[in-house]
């Protein structure tokens, strides 16, 4: 099993070496709303910036909510010349009801490939949660990235309580 970073028997110890050991944390205190917008963007609270030459695994939680003419997609943005795949697990987009034992929708996606997810309903939360490795050659954020499907004035919402994780490998 790996270990980053490495720890030699006489190795000094500093800030800097304990804190690369940290999981680095985002969460979301307060809900934010888009509409009429179909492209998307960089959410402000799910995001982390990453050292260059390295390897992190990234995990999003997501709690939303979409009315069932609208929807949620999502992508990722990474630095430019970052590598790896992105897992997605979430309602399929076909879904729109109160049900919830609807279908799910789940893949191995690259980090622009968008992302449909279905709702419970307009008023009720519902989430998605995608993982990924990210290997950077040059420093960068990686931030979690989300609009409307279809366009309204309605709106999406990342709701508060939405979380992210990243935690450097190598």
């Amino acid at each position: 099993m790996s270990q980053y970073p490495v720890l030699y028997a006489g190795r000094r110890l500093t800030s800097g070496l304990l804190s690369s050991m940290l999981v680095t944390e985002a969460y979301k205190r307060s809900t934010l709303t888009r509409t009429a917008t179909t492209v998307t963007a960089d959410d402000p609270d799910l995001q982390f910036a990453l050292e260059a030459n390295a390897i992190y695994f990234v995990e999003f939680f997501v709690h939303y909510q979409a009315p069932s003419a609208e929807l949620i997609k999502t992508t990722w943005s990474v630095p430019a010349d970052a590598v790896g795949l992105r897992s997605a697990w979430g309602v399929a987009n076909g879904v729109a009801t109160t049900d919830p034992s609807g279908d799910g929708r789940w893949g191995i996606h690259a980090f622009t490939t968008t992302c449909t997810y279905g709702t419970r309903n307009s008023a009720s939360q519902t989430m998605l949660i995608e993982t990924g490795q990210v290997e950077t050659t040059s420093a960068g954020t990686v931030a979690f990235q989300w609009a409307q499907n279809t366009s309204g004035l309605t709106g999406v919402q990342v709701c508060s309580g939405s979380y992210g994780r990243a935690k450097r490998l190598a």
